[in-house]
């Protein structure tokens, strides 16, 4: 019985035939570099619209462009712990130390009084604020927050 000599593959051949599935799986990748600390005085303002017992936190804010702002924030329910990963909300507004907001994505319009948008997650910077957010979703309050954002940072 003849056996045939055994071929491998370089690595490098591997990882060029694999790199495209694993970055398929893990989605494209949001710049938060824009991201601020959103405001005590808005999170008040978007707490104060909540219909769900709950709390607003880590709340950022992206502006996407002169005076057109996202504001995101995670809901996190008054019956979960503080590392329960909670909804992500998504506010619009041209103002964020005022008091007119829209409600842009579904949790936004479920879980709080706030109009909805003409528009949903996929307009221009939703996104990106979500993002914001998404890196701290289901991290209890840090003790290190920006002056004049202590409680939702």
């Amino acid at each position: 019985m003849s056996m045939s000599p055994t071929r491998t593959l370089p690595a490098a051949a591997i990882i060029a035939l694999v790199a495209p599935f694993l970055s398929a799986c893990t989605g494209p990748s949001i710049d938060v570099s824009g991201c601020d600390v959103a405001l005590t005085a808005t999170m008040e303002t978007l707490q104060a619209g909540l219909t769900e017992d709950g709390t607003l936190r880590h709340g950022r804010t992206h502006e996407r462009t002169d005076d057109q702002f996202f504001i995101s924030a995670e809901f996190l329910p008054s019956d979960k712990d503080e590392d329960f990963d909670g909804d992500i909300l998504t506010w619009f507004t041209d103002d964020p130390r005022g008091s007119y907001f829209l409600s842009v994505d579904e949790h936004a319009r479920d879980q709080s009084n706030w109009a909805g948008a003409d528009f949903g997650v996929s307009e221009d910077g939703a996104i990106t604020s979500r993002g914001c957010v998404l890196v701290y979703r289901g991290e209890p309050e840090s003790d290190e927050c920006e002056e004049q954002h202590e409680e939702f940072c």
